[in-house]
């Protein structure tokens, strides 16, 4: 029975894995199509428009950086194996 919880725990960790990988490449997908629209509202002199869409693009690019910084947090082992190790005193 234990096998079976930590295969499903181990199954599902990796199902949230590229679940928040798929989300950060979609994030990032959206925020160039983003900078596209803005250019091209730039070269039509609608500057305004422009800068709101270089302003939202710039939002989705930190907002993917988060995801992807808190699912590798996330990820990271519970068990302290990636701290420095302690120095005892003498």
């Amino acid at each position: 029975m234990d096998q079976v919880t930590y295969q499903s725990r181990e199954v599902s960790a990796q199902s949230r894995e590229v679940s928040a990988a798929r989300d950060v490449e979609q994030l990032r997908a959206r925020g160039e199509r983003m900078l596209e629209l803005a250019t091209r509202a730039y070269c039509e002199q609608n500057y305004d428009f422009a800068r709101l869409l270089t302003q939202l693009a710039t939002e989705v690019f930190a907002h993917a950086r988060d995801v992807q910084e808190s699912h590798a947090l996330c990820a990271a082992p519970s068990d302290g194996s990636l701290r420095a190790p302690r120095r005892h005193r003498a």
